[in-house]
């Protein structure tokens, strides 16, 4: 249990200062203390490493990308407000003395209801005592997650080991094509879906491949590995409980049709790795699975099922992208997991993963008329990025139509 000193001061954060003292006492579990000497790079420019950080004493640089940084000394009104918390980070902050300060994990945050902005004092909200009794449990939930998570007890059942040796073997680059397929060969129903996709017409050649090594040297190492990783992820999506593993099957279907379309639509831009689209897309919603393993240990979530929904997507972003970064899967994949459903994401750069994620999921909406909460099309930017300026709603829904035997072909292929 929190202290009281630990709550008093977390009140002095703007985002925190008006939570519940339940709320406050959760979050103060999951502080860490932040002590780093002179020199130190507290936080890398580009990163997400899953914390928002709070510095209070010391003096510290903020470095952008152009080669420009200020100087600010840390004071009780700066350590009021989160550092360098855009996502990726838009500048590093490095330490120019000795420095104190915590560091809170986003999930815990998230759940609390915390968005990174200060409160807005003339802002009144009202919830009812059921409401409040579920964003209670959603804490508790959020910080039981974060807490097995850190400690390595299994909150998803694990990507089999099959495919992690594979994946090692291919990024080891020592391993010949056929001793990648004699690795696959060990699992019959793994060969079977590399055999599938290496005939498919998406990789499909004049003639059929009836081999393992064959599939493997049509597909390519790298395609390979991430296929392999892919049709592994299946097995994730698994619960004992009737009811849970009915809610697994939608989900499954809606994470393989918008890992198609993702997969469609990196084809289409230069740069773009396609299998990578398509893992990302299959693993966007992986918070959404770990939440709906522990549902029954929270009742006040899993009874209502549209309550259970919006526990859902307000957690699932921050928790997927938490157990991502645990099993060390490449910031990218991380990314897409935290923003898929950031319909004004905006940056400058050229179309990246999430882009395509986003997009995917605003076509899957308009396909099944499922407005509610999408903003006007002409403020995702991500579909000018993807698809090109001037791309209209109907432009966008016309490509993939020319597209949907791919999207279909895809689908097939990950059905197995």
């Amino acid at each position: 249990m929190a202290s009281t000193h630990d709550t008093d001061a977390l009140r002095n954060i703007s985002m925190l200062a008006d939570l519940p003292p339940w709320q406050l006492e959760v979050i103060a579990e999951a502080v860490e203390p932040v002590e780093v000497r002179k020199g130190t790079l507290v936080v890398e420019r580009g990163s997400d490493d899953g914390y928002t950080y709070f510095l209070q004493q010391g003096e510290v640089s903020l470095d952008a990308a152009d080669g420009q940084n200020k100087v600010v000394e840390l004071n009780s009104e700066v350590a009021r407000s989160p550092v360098s918390n855009l996502r990726p980070r838009l500048f590093g902050v490095r330490a120019l003395s000795q420095l104190r300060g915590i560091r809170v994990p986003d999930i815990v945050l998230s759940a609390a209801g915390c968005s990174g902005r200060a409160h807005n004092p003339d802002e009144i909200t009202v919830e009812s005592e059921e409401e409040d009794q579920r964003r209670e449990a959603e804490s508790k939930l959020s910080f039981q997650l974060y807490q097995d998570l850190k400690s390595d007890k299994a909150i998803l059942p694990s990507l089999p080991d099959l495919a992690m040796r594979i994946r090692r073997a291919i990024d080891d680059e020592v391993s010949d094509a056929k001793a990648i397929a004699r690795l696959v060969e060990a699992d019959p129903a793994m060969a079977t879906k590399l055999l599938k996709a290496a005939n498919s017409a998406l990789y499909g050649g004049l003639d059929g491949v009836d081999t393992c090594s064959a599939a493997v040297v049509r597909l390519g190492m790298q395609t390979t590995k991430q296929l392999v990783l892919t049709f592994a992820l299946k097995e994730i999506f698994y619960n004992e409980d009737p009811m849970v593993q009915k809610r697994m099957h939608v989900l499954w279907k809606h994470s393989a049709q918008i890992a198609a379309i993702c997969f469609v639509l990196a084809r289409e831009i230069k740069g773009m790795q396609p299998e990578e689209a398509l893992l990302i897309g299959l693993v966007h919603d992986v918070g959404a699975i770990a939440i709906l393993n522990y549902i029954q240990k929270y009742p006040e979530l899993a009874q209502d099922e549209a309550a259970l929904e919006e526990t859902i997507d307000r957690m699932r972003g921050e928790l997927g992208s938490m157990i991502l970064r645990k099993w060390n899967f490449p910031p990218a994949v991380v990314a897409g997991a935290r923003d898929a459903e950031n319909w004004l994401r905006r940056h400058d750069r050229d179309a990246d993963f999430t882009d395509l994620l986003v997009v995917a999921q605003v076509h899957e909406r308009l396909r099944k008329h499922q407005l509610d909460g999408l903003p006007p099309m002409d403020r995702i930017s991500a579909i000018q990025r993807v698809l090109g300026d001037g791309a209209t709603p109907e432009r966008s829904l016309e490509i993939l139509h020319e597209a949907k035997s791919q999207v279909d072909e895809m689908r097939s292929v990950l059905r197995g």
